[in-house]
């Protein structure tokens, strides 16, 4: 298998899982080092170059925060409708209602009633109402069992903003392309049985993507980050069985690590709050089943065309990534699994909900494509693997942590668990990506061994 296949493959993923080396039969490959530059860069550019991609590589999940807050904050007189259902049915449910943490300060009370008294409610009965209006950026869902009213914000649609993203992405990547080549790259670019060819990989990314901006909207930062790194328990999963390539026994130890902490970690958020907030686990998996998914196509075709720049291959693959984005307005179920799905009945129609943060959110997610392909050129797939990992400690569960987002008592055993599960998943995560290194390592030294050997034979046997 091509080595320039290989790393493509994982740029055009954007993922640190496991890679195959099909020459020397062994779990391997995210870890070689990419042809140095023309020009050596200066220490400082790298030094930058690696502290924008872990700011990028974090801050979509923190930017979807900034947008619910902000989203909860322009309560108003658009939401009087909402304010008025409200209060006239604080009394009205059985259970006398109360704000979660997150609602418009002064709307209702935020004393939470005895919770194991509303603990039991909620298991013995699961029914919610909403109250919504088309001006308003937020709406009032009401858990009928426990009176516990929680504040949704108004949210734009993500298939929507991704598509825009891919959109401007592929605008880029032309113009380097010609930048580069003129049109002869173009006609590359815009060869319509390569488009083909690619389009079940864009397919992937694109619905990849969506599935990552779900979750990130329905979980806090610090728990999607984490929860995201059950990709390096499932994609080497699929790489093994689809390639029926060993994985050594260390990395199924390092994998059964991480899986414990998210065990562990999703174990604390057993409660009130958390207990069945498992949409949100549900769009990383399929995040991560895309993911790995995709990694497997492109992996197929990579290695079948290495004479093609990488760029190329990216602008091949955007326009069905664009065209997945936007089908999952309508494939994709709605907040209550409504399907066929559409665009909610607000104003602004396609942009509905978007805000300046909206924007922001966009240009970060492009940002972080652009920042993943230039580490990728300057440093090896460890590097990177690394910065995805240092990231889940700061910014996202530093910054997370600081703001409010996350739910952690550490004087509670919940908030210990969950401490206990994080620190086990980040540690689990710097074994596996080190382990491997090492491994990979190893493996061009007995390589080399053999291949000395063999020599060393050949040349005894003509003496």
């Amino acid at each position: 298998m091509s080595q320039r296949a290989t790393s493509q493959a994982f740029e055009l993923l954007n993922t640190s899982a496991a890679v195959f080396d099909d020459e020397e039969g062994e779990p391997s490959s995210f870890l070689a080092p990419r042809p140095a530059p023309d020009v050596p860069p200066t220490r400082l550019f790298l030094a930058l170059l690696l502290a924008l991609n872990l700011y990028f590589d974090s801050s979509v999940a923190l930017w979807q925060n900034v947008y619910k807050d902000a989203r909860i904050r322009q309560d108003g007189p658009d939401c009087t409708a909402v304010h008025d259902w409200i209060l006239s049915n604080k009394d009205s449910f059985g259970a006398k209602l109360w704000a979660a943490p997150g609602c418009p300060e002064g709307l209702l009370q935020s004393d939470q009633p005895d919770p194991q008294a509303l603990f039991a409610r909620r298991l013995a009965e699961e029914e919610s109402v909403e109250k919504e209006d088309q001006q308003c950026s937020w709406k009032a869902v009401v858990h009928v069992p426990t009176g516990r009213l929680k504040c949704k914000p108004q949210s734009f649609t993500k298939g929507c903003a991704l598509f825009f993203q891919a959109m401007g992405g592929l605008i880029m990547y032309y113009c380097y392309n010609y930048w580069v080549g003129g049109f002869a790259l173009i006609k590359e670019c815009i060869n319509p049985m390569r488009v083909l060819k690619f389009s079940a990989v864009g397919g992937m990314f694109g619905c990849g993507a969506v599935f990552s901006f779900l979750a990130q909207d329905a979980l806090s930062p610090g728990s999607y980050a984490l929860y995201a790194q059950s990709g390096v328990v499932i994609v080497p999963i699929i790489w093994r069985f689809t390639f029926q390539k060993p994985i050594p026994v260390l990395t199924w130890i390092h994998i059964g690590i991480i899986a414990l902490g998210i065990f562990a970690y999703r174990v604390s958020e057993i409660d009130l709050d958390h207990m069945f907030d498992g949409i949100g686990l549900m769009w990383v998996m399929l995040k991560v089943l895309m993911a790995g998914l995709g990694s497997v196509v492109a992996e197929l075709l990579l290695k079948q065309d290495t004479a093609l720049p990488f760029t190329v291959q990216v602008a091949c693959i955007l326009p069905s990534k664009a065209l997945a984005c936007l089908l999952t307005i309508w494939l994709v179920p709605g907040p209550n699994f409504e399907w066929p799905s559409e665009l909610p009945d607000r104003p602004g129609g396609f942009f509905h909900d978007w805000t300046i943060w909206t924007y922001v959110i966009v240009l970060h997610s492009l940002g972080d494509t652009i920042l993943s392909a230039a580490v990728a050129k300057y440093f090896d797939s460890v590097v990177k693997a690394i910065c995805g990992v240092v990231g889940i400690i700061f910014p996202t569960w530093a910054v997370s942590y600081i703001v409010g987002w996350e739910d952690l008592n550490p004087a509670s055993a919940a908030g210990q668990l969950k401490m206990l599960g994080g620190i086990v998943v980040i540690v689990g995560s710097f074994a596996y990506v080190l382990g491997r290194s090492q491994a990979e390592k190893l493996s061009k030294a007995v390589l080399e061994v053999e291949k000395l050997e063999g020599q060393r034979s050949r040349v005894v046997e003509m003496t």
